[in-house]
């Protein structure tokens, strides 16, 4: 067994979700397609490039909710959100995942009038970079807010999620296809800290706010070797949350 199955198998998450689906039922909670894919993964944003092969994506989502969990349940209560995405990315380097960058800072909104959602646009674009297939998918999510139902099942999901007590945290994350069947990873942190409780994270206006915006940047390498020794592992151990936890997202 390998380091990685063993700490997957041994991690301490928080408690399931209270009358959740039973095992057979809850993977139904998100559809896994080919091409291009966005999912909500707890409070993250997540997107797939039309590259990336299907049979790689549960096991990915996983392990991004895996993390997130793991974090959560490490740093309980309200603390800087980027000492949780530190605390996120030992988790995924722990699974087996490569994280081989990390960069964080403090950021200036310059558009202090606009919607948090509008405002990180220019963020997101520097930090992932064109040459992020995956990427261009964020950016049309975010972009097309404002025709969306703000009580859409997804929204509503990621909201509840991101929140905390007088601040926020989420993410928004890039999945390419990688080198010999892998896959490369790009996720935007955002943590903020406010004044007052934040309920809509994305559509709260920067100038009322009275919020500190930070971010940071990851990259992360995925071989299929590691995706396939953890698969099962992490299946197990994540099956209860997924209904609670994933939904995919119409772009």
């Amino acid at each position: 067994m390998s380091k990685s199955v063993s700490y997957i198998q041994a991690v301490d998450l928080p408690t399931p979700p209270s009358g959740r689906r039973d095992d057979t039922m809850a993977p139904l909670a998100a559809s896994f397609t080919s091409g291009k894919q966005a999912l909500v993964v707890n409070s993250q944003l997540a997107a797939f490039g039309g590259e990336v092969p299907l049979s790689l994506r549960p096991t990915i989502s996983y392990g991004l909710l895996l993390g997130q969990l793991a974090a959560d349940k490490a740093s309980p209560g309200n603390i800087e959100p980027l000492t949780w995405f530190e605390k996120y990315n030992e988790v995924m380097g722990k699974i087996g995942w490569s994280v081989t960058s990390v960069e964080m800072s403090e950021q200036e909104i310059s558009d202090k009038n606009a919607e948090l959602h509008k405002a990180i646009i220019p963020v997101l674009t520097t930090a992932l970079g064109p040459g992020v297939a995956a990427g261009a998918i964020i950016l049309a999510a975010l972009k097309g807010l404002e025709e969306m139902n703000k009580d859409s099942p997804w929204l509503t999901l990621f909201q509840r999620k991101s929140q905390a007590v007088k601040g926020a945290k989420f993410g928004l994350t890039a999945v390419d296809a990688g080198a010999d069947g892998g896959a490369q990873i790009k996720t935007v942190f955002f943590g903020i800290k406010a004044t007052s409780t934040i309920t809509q994270v994305l559509f709260v206006r920067v100038s009322t706010s009275g919020a500190t915006v930070k971010s940071a940047l990851s990259e992360t390498v995925l071989s299929a070797k590691v995706l396939e020794d953890t698969k099962e592992a992490l299946a197990k151990k994540i099956t209860p949350f997924v209904t609670e936890n994933i939904q995919n997202i119409d772009i």
